[in-house]
Order: structure tokens, then sequence, then C-alpha cells
């Protein structure tokens, strides 16, 4: 078994202003605003450690809050339990200003594949994170 990182890293601009964007973005048990197919059972809230636990269909998903940097607008996240084929898994979300109205949003991650090709689970973690910033844009639209 190989212990090699992988890493995604999706970025897109936005037209709305940062502040806003961060606003959703910040809120680790609002994360279901901008990723709708999951279901947040539980409470979770911004402190630092605090576990989300997320449902999508019979899968459940346990995360955990590693950081959060409202001056530089970055949350770190970690996957405490998942079905999915990784491991390690250390996720960033970042929201930086471009002025008049405009930001990137990008959504970042490292870990380790267990048990599926590496381009299969790329594919699967870019498609969710280009899923959730769709969804932003819609929201901040």
């Amino acid at each position: 078994m190989s212990d090699k990182k992988t890493t995604v890293h999706v970025t897109r601009e936005i037209a709305a202003p940062a502040t806003a964007v961060w606003s959703t973005v910040r809120d680790f048990a609002g994360i279901t605003r901008f990723l709708p197919m999951f279901e947040l059972v539980g409470q979770a809230d911004n402190t630092i450690g605090s576990i989300r636990t997320l449902k999508q269909g019979d899968a459940v998903f346990r995360e955990r809050l590693e950081s959060l940097d409202d001056t530089a607008r970055i949350q770190r996240y970690a996957i405490v339990e998942a079905p999915v084929p990784l491991k390690d898994y250390v996720g960033e979300l970042a929201v930086r200003d471009l002025g008049n109205n405009r930001c990137t949003m990008s959504w970042s991650s490292t870990f380790i594949v267990v048990g599926a090709p590496e381009a299969e689970v790329v594919s699967m973690i870019e498609g969710l994170y280009n899923t959730g910033i769709d969804h932003l844009v819609k929201l901040h639209a």
C-alpha cells in the first residue's frame, strides 16, 4: 500500500464580494447551503475541533474543523470517518478578495488514496468541489 499524497485543487472566480462568500464558507455547520446533497446531522459550530456529521443517503461522513482564519479567509477541516477510498484527508476552503465585488474561491485537499484508482478518486473530489462552488455562485448571484 502506498502512502503517496494526492492533491486536488479547484479555483474559480465568483462575482460577489469576498466578505459575503466568506460569510457562507466559514460556517462549518452551514456546508449544506452549498452542498445540498448532504444533510447535517446533529450539532456543529465554528469551534476548532468541532465535528460535523453529514449524511448522503445511507453514507455518513464525519469531519473535524482544524482551523478557521477570518483574516486570511481560510477554513481547514479533516475527514475523520467516511465511506470513501481515501485516508489522511485535509481540506481547505479559501476566499480571496479581487476587489470590484469579485473574489476567488479555492477548494483544495491532500489525502492518500486507498483501494481505488487515483484518477477516479481525484475526479470524484473535483466534481464535489465544482458542485459546491457552482452553488456558491448561485447563492451570491
